[in-house]
């Protein structure tokens, strides 16, 4: 029977029936700390005066009577005392049928107390009181939002990536082909994404941007094809310094467009933005919000999100002013909010004088500006090692060097959560959330820098294959170098679009395919 009962009793962490005497005992204000080994089970009471031991032990033996093991050693202690002020074990009665009992019910032996808590609590035998890994396993899992925000914390520091002239973008199932005018997230999750339509315009783009930069806020552009082939430096600054540069397509037209002239209006604009920035991302806005002019047609049938607004000051009006615009930004913006702005189609001047005060203004309200992007990111992080928006990494040098950081983190976090005293309670609990939370973050971003590596290797393949394709295209094997172009082709087919060298890769793609076919 004892046997039996010892075998219940481990079946239960130390860490659950240390909760529940927590909470039994909760009116004595007592702290409970267990710990188990093969000698048995001992039991650390604390409190800001000596835990009164008859009260306590009444408490202990009619939680534990059920499946109360041969002995357990039950020591009481102010809270931060280097020694317990008593100490007693309890015996199991030697009848057949343990039955309800109190403490009077019971052996009870005084234990020898010239040993302090620490060594009873401490190396040794019962060595995993001490041990990290025991608060460690007891500590809470981390969520994705933790883990999200240690390497958000970390990357900054990182050396810069070199200028990202290269982006890509298709949107989530959920987004791809749909009209949308706001993200659905909870009101505490207060992230809003600033768009600018109508640009690039060589005057009031660059003071936007300048803002922007300034400020430390990505915003994102829908931009009119024609524009960028006029300015296309600007176009390239909006990419460079990290911003969306996205489809408002080609003549901003509001009259009915035919299939042939939508095709036009929206794939070759995109084709247009990604020769000359590098950008190949898949929202567009149409012009004037019209939904039914063939364009949004178009666009959703080739899988572009569609993106609209819920937050519109009207800065576009001939008279507005900023006061106006600040004013219905500020009172009407909400959690997933998209707002809608001007850099271009005439005076934008009201429109710069009013961000700098919409940015501080929704700042002090605890309002975060991201990409739309990051914003649709936001509504369902993406599951590991997928790598989300919201990752403000470009390279896998820069993985490695997180890589780096968050080890020596945890190295030292494991130093100190050994080294620090067993009755520092609430500093050890504190440690061993941190470091868990930070283990976590190094196991995603390893899994990142595996993934991609991958796709760096299978890109560096296709290269491979091209060079191949070249040599025999030039010795005129035209059947082999259709074949090493189709392998190539197929290699960087397989790369995954959310990989850093997928923009690159599908360049090379197209540049491929049109090489192949001029074989023909």
């Amino acid at each position: 029977m004892v046997a039996s009962l010892e075998s219940t009793v481990r079946e239960i962490s130390p860490q659950a029936i240390a909760r529940e005497l927590a909470r039994r005992l909760a009116p004595q204000a007592t702290y409970v700390r267990v710990a188990h080994s093969a000698e048995g089970w001992k039991i650390l009471l604390e409190a800001e005066q000596i835990p009164d031991q008859r009260t306590c032990l009444d408490v202990l033996v009619a939680f534990l009577s059920p499946f109360l093991p041969q002995s357990i050693d039950v020591y009481g202690r102010q809270l931060g005392g280097q020694r317990p002020a008593w100490g007693v074990r309890l015996r199991l009665r030697p009848v057949a049928t343990p039955t309800p009992a109190t403490v009077r019910d019971r052996q009870l032996e005084p234990l020898a107390l010239a040993a302090s808590v620490l060594g009873i609590f401490g190396l040794g035998a019962v060595g995993q009181w001490q041990s990290p890994s025991v608060w460690l396993a007891a500590a809470p899992e981390p969520t994705v939002e933790q883990v999200r925000s240690v390497i958000l914390n970390a990357a900054p520091i990182l050396t810069p990536a070199r200028p990202p002239l290269w982006h890509h973008y298709s949107p989530p199932e959920a987004f791809r082909g749909h009209v949308f005018n706001r993200v659905a997230l909870p009101p505490e999750q207060k992230l809003v994404a600033l768009t600018f339509d109508d640009g690039p315009d060589p005057t009031y783009t660059p003071q936007v941007l300048d803002i922007l930069a300034q400020e430390k806020v990505k915003a994102t552009f829908f931009a009119i094809a024609r524009a960028v082939a006029a300015r296309p430096k600007l176009a390239q600054r909006i990419v460079r310094e990290g911003h969306v540069l996205a489809n408002h397509s080609w003549s901003h037209g509001y009259h009915y467009f035919n299939p042939a002239a939508a095709q036009h209006e929206v794939d070759q604009s995109q084709q247009l933005i990604e020769d000359i920035s590098g950008a190949n991302i898949k929202l567009f806005r149409p012009p004037g919000g019209n939904l039914h002019n063939g364009l949004v047609s178009h666009a959703s049938q080739q899988g572009y999100g569609v993106v609209m607004w819920s937050v519109d000051p009207q800065d576009w009006l001939p008279r507005q002013t900023s006061d106006r615009i600040v004013n219905t930004v500020v009172q009407q913006a909400h959690a997933g909010a998209i707002v809608l702005l001007h850099d271009g189609g005439g005076s934008r001047r009201a429109t710069v004088a009013a961000l700098p005060r919409i940015i501080a203004e929704l700042r002090a309200k605890g309002y975060q500006f991201v990409t739309v992007p990051e914003l649709i990111a936001a509504q369902e992080p993406t599951s590991l090692p997928e790598p989300p928006s919201w990752l403000t990494i470009q390279e896998t040098a820069q993985l490695q060097q997180l890589i780096l950081q968050l080890e020596t983190r945890i190295q030292a976090l494991e130093k100190e959560l050994k080294t620090t005293p067993p009755w520092a309670i609430a500093e050890r609990e504190y440690l061993a959330a941190t470091l868990r939370e930070q283990q976590a973050a190094l196991s995603w971003v390893q899994q990142r820098l595996a993934f991609e590596q991958a796709a760096e290797g299978q890109y560096q393949a296709a290269l491979k294959l091209a060079e191949q394709a070249t040599l025999a295209a030039k010795a005129q094997q035209s059947s082999v170098a259709k074949t090493l172009w189709q392998r190539a082709i197929a290699t960087l087919d397989s790369i995954p679009n959310t990989a850093f060298v997928a923009p690159l890769a599908q360049i090379k793609q197209r540049q491929y395919s049109r090489r192949m076919h001029q074989l023909q």
